[in-house]
């Protein structure tokens, strides 16, 4: 026969095995939940990883691709200097010699030099994505602005180069210019040449920046 204390040390026994199964499944519960942010916060940060090496590479290919174009016309990018217009910081200077450079013009020379005419700076991820790059998930646009500026002489002078006129000829020289490239990776626009507030807080830049001599061009 169970006593009346029997059972009611049987009840607080239930009672006590209840509080410590509910206990276990909010632990549980918990660190599911802490699992579950933690992978979320790696994807996360494995995302803005891949994007940082994406604007490095736009970054430094964009001055490997001014230089480029500046060792096969070193003419026209003088020319540009003289003209100075665009660059940022030059716009109360009288005589600024500075030349600026977008995306869409180092595209041009791109596709005015290759026989098929549709290669592009930037792969594109998907059809009729010109200038994205591949992120699963999302769809990033690659740009960048670039400018060539401090326009002097290269001393000292390269070697073989002409030092004097002959004959009242024009001077050729080899001048040294600074090219400084922002690459920028941001959230492809639904209408180009836009921004959002989502896109800008998203978006990753950065500078580089070479010393290049470029020439030989008229002194």
């Amino acid at each position: 026969m169970v006593t009346r204390r029997a059972r009611l040390a049987r009840r607080r026994q239930r009672g006590a095995a209840v509080f410590v199964v509910l206990l276990v499944v909010s632990l549980i519960g918990a660190l599911g939940m802490y699992a579950v942010r933690s992978a979320s916060l790696a994807d996360l940060a494995s995302g803005y990883m891949r994007q940082q090496v994406q604007t490095h590479y736009v970054s430094d290919y964009a001055v490997y691709a001014l230089s480029a174009d500046v060792a096969s016309e070193p003419n026209k990018h003088a020319q540009n200097m003289e003209k100075g217009k665009g660059c940022v910081g030059f716009e109360k200077v009288t005589a600024p010699t500075c030349a600026r450079y977008s995306y869409a013009d180092l595209q041009g020379v791109v596709k005015g030099t290759s026989k098929s005419g549709d290669h592009k700076i930037l792969e594109a991820s998907t059809a009729n994505a010109a200038g994205s790059l591949s992120q699963p998930g999302v769809n990033l646009e690659g740009d960048m602005k670039i400018e060539m500026t401090d326009k002097h002489p290269a001393w000292p002078p390269v070697q073989g180069n002409q030092v004097n006129t002959v004959g009242g000829g024009s001077l050729l020289g080899y001048v040294m210019v600074t090219i400084s490239a922002e690459g920028m990776v941001r959230p492809k626009q639904a209408t180009s040449g836009t921004w959002d507030t989502a896109s800008a807080t998203a978006a990753g830049t950065e500078l580089s920046r070479a010393n290049v001599i470029m020439g030989p061009v008229p002194q």
